[in-house]
């Protein structure tokens, strides 16, 4: 049993790394994917990030596939067995059915182990502002939050964590069928860059339509200067699927022209960058409610 008094876990798809969940007394699913039909599990290391980007860019098609009941179950059952309680942060039940698979297996696993409890909370995110959530779920337990305290202040403001998405390379959104073939083909031949962002539940959105990479720059910046609420107290994520130089331009203004109190910088690791594809610039942010 851990020195905490519940163990928060999550999965992959939150892009923060091994390391640092390790740190956090975080412990992370890491998920599975395939890459031209090969099963692979991901890392959550740099090194495993820019290999999959490397064998994306020569070609290779990944897939991801959701967390069924029956692995939450065998995930948590050591901590069921332990007695120690689990918050479970998870990828939005808009873009995943592994938030209702992770009810189902709690359920399945209290039912076996009376007295021990596991709450699952919609972060209604993806990537980084899904792991805004888990770290957020840390600072409140060494705050002192308990376990079901900890999970209302993170629904509480789960709808007011803002996530906008940015890249200049409309094929995998073509792919994941975000984008038609054609507006993939015109975008790519007017220099059309979109601006995404996720719902008030968590669907990933086309928002916007710039054209180039200097506009979509200055139209982000303005953006969140009119979405986030008191800046100076927060810390900017960045997440970048191999675009570390990009990353750092958009952090840099931001932090400038929006006061923020620094930056973190987060790598978009399989499961988000199998729909997106490398080149994807996310920012992450609490501001104003999502609609």
């Amino acid at each position: 049993m851990s020195d905490y008094k519940y163990r928060i876990t999550a999965d992959s798809g939150c892009d923060l790394s091994l390391e640092l969940c390790e740190s956090l007394g975080v412990l992370p699913y890491k998920m599975l994917f395939t890459m031209d039909g090969e099963l692979m599990t991901d890392g959550m290391t740099e090194d495993s990030f820019r290999r999959f980007y490397d064998m994306m860019r020569a070609g290779g098609v990944a897939k991801t596939s959701q967390i069924n009941p029956g692995e939450f179950i065998d995930f948590w059952r050591p901590l069921a067995e332990a007695g120690e309680d689990v918050l479970h942060v998870s990828l939005a039940a808009a873009i995943s059915g592994s938030c209702d698979n992770a009810r189902s297996a709690a359920e399945t696993l209290m039912a076996e182990h009376p007295g021990w409890h596991c709450r699952v909370v919609d972060s209604t995110n993806a990537s980084a502002g899904f792991g805004l959530m888990v770290l957020r779920a840390v600072e409140n337990r060494d705050s002192g939050l308990g376990l079901e305290e900890n999970a209302l202040e993170l629904e509480g403001v789960a709808h007011n964590v803002n996530s906008i998405f940015t890249t200049n390379d409309l094929t995998y959104l073509y792919r994941g069928g975000r984008v038609s073939r054609t507006a993939a083909a015109f975008g790519t031949a007017l220099n059309i860059v979109p601006i995404m962002h996720l719902d008030y539940e968590g669907h990933l959105e086309v928002w916007q339509k710039v054209r180039g990479d200097r506009q979509c720059f200055k139209k982000l910046i303005k953006d969140v200067k009119e979405l986030v609420v008191d800046a100076a107290s927060q810390t900017l994520i960045i997440s970048e699927a191999d675009a570390p130089e990009k990353a750092r331009e958009y952090g840099d203004a931001l932090k400038a022209e929006c006061g923020f109190k620094d930056v973190f910088y987060t790598h978009i690791g399989p499961i988000i960058g199998a729909h997106t594809g490398p080149g994807l610039i996310s920012v992450f942010f609490v501001g104003k409610e999502r609609v």
